[in-house]
């Protein structure tokens, strides 16, 4: 992957992270996910009272892409300005689903890492063929 669209996604991210609603934690993360066509989904993380009834930037972006009909992903950038963003388990079982060899990109203002969902993510759960 180049630099110029490794920066795009980052900047996409940090854009996202900037409608973030999350006044009980007060950190709002950003990210960006690269699917087929080179179209890019963004999502915030969107908090509520009820845990239950938030969502992660990667949930809102993903869902939004398979809303739209798109399930082939390549890469998924999430920002945060302070801190390093991993995605959570339920994220990246949720990636997983569809690309355990997606490039996961994590960024703040002063760096980023560049990794594949499965070095984060080794092990990905079997489940039983459904007929």
């Amino acid at each position: 992957m180049n630099k110029e669209l490794i920066m795009k996604l980052i900047d996409r991210a940090r854009e996202s992270s900037g409608n973030a609603y999350c006044p009980y934690t007060k950190f709002p993360v950003g990210c960006a996910l690269l699917a087929d066509e080179n179209v890019i989904f963004t999502g915030c993380n969107i908090e509520a009272n009820a845990l239950s009834c938030s969502a992660s930037a990667g949930e809102v972006a993903i869902f939004k892409a398979i809303s739209e009909g798109h399930t082939n992903f390549n890469t998924v950038c999430f920002y945060s300005s302070e801190t390093m963003p991993f995605p959570d388990g339920k994220v990246r079982q949720l990636f997983g689903e569809f690309n355990m060899m997606l490039d996961v990109i994590v960024a703040n203002d002063q760096t980023y890492h560049m990794m594949k969902l499965s070095e984060i993510f080794p092990v990905r759960p079997e489940w039983p063929e459904i007929d």
